[in-house]
């Protein structure tokens, strides 16, 4: 018997928006108040948001970062304004997410119809990911990396309502142009996910050269305009930023492990492509189950694309399965080029929703087969399940256990220092004990003890325009020695392993 469930799309709705606006409450508790200390990632970004100008910022960044340089400056520009303040560092990403969860909720409602209660996957399954639960409140770029693919299947559907409005509304139009010049800027990953609108666009061109009408020149005219000001703009961005990053030989280096950069590879290549889809679950039943269903509706999703490209099927949900198969194979075609990595859920974010919507599709098409109603019943309710059940475990998970603990209380008593440091304008010796749990895993090339100077420096509460000296040392044991080593002048300092500090004279 096929599983019955009453109201299933009204159940899955209010389950969707009651965990929506609780991530929301998570996320706006994180900014507001500092209960999440910023870890290795973020110490690399926000050293260099404090200690380079803005000029510089357009060059090498310090410790193998790389971050869009317009949204960086942006970035900047806001944080420095509040010298670089716990809340206004967490403000600009947490912003961007819940614009993305907002987004995603529309455009879900855009591509499916309210019937369908498969449909919410779209956005849990991209809300539940590690991509966004992990950086939704960080100051990093992978929450745009996130809301730009949204914005890429936006911007596909509104060229392609081009094709039969009569009446141009002046100021959506101005819209869409003005989100194609300027969206390239903001991810390194748009280019990619925008170029199966293009391939799109040109098969739409080519249907409306084919109808007999007087119109279409200027049809086509306002259908291929935004994506003239998008390729100038991806061309400026290359020059400016991208060039940059193709140049960052470390960068590369720390990925190669997941790229094709020393040819054909049957274990890169099969764990490339394997996590590619499982990684958007969590836990080892959710990689197994996204993982074997993921690669399943890829598979079917090709099948369908090549049944339907001789077709004149230019129904949403022919058009999404289309644009989703065609960026995943872009992305594989990358990957074997040794261009792009595959394999680590944060480089892949761009892929979430045309995953997402290959799996919506293949769970409707068994829905539609009386044989297949009863699995497909199943598997809905595990993935929906599944993806809400890990939202709430995650943010749970986020504030406890002995890791949260030890790591608040080192960064409550290091602020504590500071402030102490600052106020009698004393030097700080400071140990790796204050990077940890990163002590020995920070893998570049100059180096693999992680400094506690620098990461002590990143912290809210140290004021760039005191100018407090800091030194790295390796153990408090060793301060008398390194005090020998300062200028004469220097009679007193604090020195401290994170969780411990003292002051220490001569």
């Amino acid at each position: 018997m096929p599983i019955r469930i009453n109201n299933p799309e009204k159940k899955a709705r209010i389950a969707t928006i009651a965990t929506l606006s609780f991530i929301v409450c998570w996320g706006a508790c994180m900014v507001l108040w500092e209960i999440k200390p910023f870890w290795i990632d973020e110490w690399r970004v926000i050293y260099n948001l404090k200690f380079k100008d803005a000029t510089m910022l357009w060059g090498q960044l310090d410790y193998l970062q790389q971050f869009p340089r317009v949204y960086l400056q942006l970035v900047k520009t806001f944080t420095s304004f509040f010298d670089y303040g716990y809340t206004s560092l967490r403000v600009p990403s947490f912003i961007v997410g819940t614009t993305l969860l907002l987004f995603s909720y529309r455009l879900m409602n855009k591509i499916y119809s309210h019937d369908n209660y498969t449909r919410f996957l779209f956005v849990m399954i991209l809300v539940s990911a590690s991509t966004f639960t992990d950086y939704y409140v960080q100051i990093k770029q992978y929450t745009m990396d996130l809301l730009l693919p949204m914005v890429a299947i936006w911007q596909l559907i509104e060229l392609l309502r081009l094709k039969n409005v009569t009446v141009l509304h002046k100021s959506r139009y101005a819209l869409l142009c003005s989100s194609f010049a300027i969206a390239p800027f903001f991810s390194y990953t748009y280019p990619i996910t925008i170029a199966p609108v293009f391939l799109l666009q040109l098969l739409s061109s080519i249907q409306i050269l084919r109808r007999d009408n007087a119109d279409k020149i200027n049809m086509l005219i306002r259908q291929l305009f935004p994506l003239l000001l998008c390729t100038v703009s991806i061309c400026i961005f290359y020059v400016i930023d991208v060039a940059q990053l193709m140049k960052d030989k470390g960068m590369q280096q720390f990925w190669g492990h997941l790229m094709m950069t020393n040819g054909f590879s049957w274990h890169t290549f099969f764990y490339g492509l394997y996590n590619l889809f499982a990684e958007i679950g969590s836990g080892t039943i959710y990689w197994y189950l996204f993982g074997i269903l993921g690669i399943l509706s890829f598979i079917y999703g090709i099948y369908f694309c090549i049944k339907h490209i001789r077709s004149s099927d230019n129904s949403m949900h022919t058009i999404m399965v289309l644009y989703s198969v065609i960026l995943l194979l872009l992305m594989i075609v990358l990957f074997l080029a040794g261009k792009y990595p595959l394999g680590e859920p944060r480089l892949n974010a761009c892929s979430i929703p045309a995953i997402s919507i290959l799996i919506i599709h293949l769970l409707d098409t068994m829905n539609k087969e009386r044989r297949w109603k009863t699995t497909c019943g199943i598997l809905s309710l595990l993935l929906l399940a599944g993806v809400t059940g890990n939202i709430y475990s995650t943010c749970y998970a986020s504030f406890t256990g002995p890791s949260f603990t030890k790591k608040m209380n080192i960064y409550r008593r290091t602020e504590q220092a500071i402030h102490l440091a600052e106020s009698k304008n004393i030097p700080i010796l400071i140990t790796p004990g204050i990077t940890w749990p990163y002590e020995q895993t920070l893998n570049l090339p100059y180096h693999t003890t992680m400094p506690g100077d620098w990461v002590l420096k990143t912290y809210p509460a140290y004021h760039v325009a005191k100018q407090v000296l800091v030194y790295p040392i390796n153990s408090i044991t060793k301060a008398d020695e390194a005090l020998k080593q300062l200028p004469q002048d220097v009679t007193t300092v604090l020195v401290g392993n994170g969780e411990e500090y003292q002051v220490i004279k001569r």
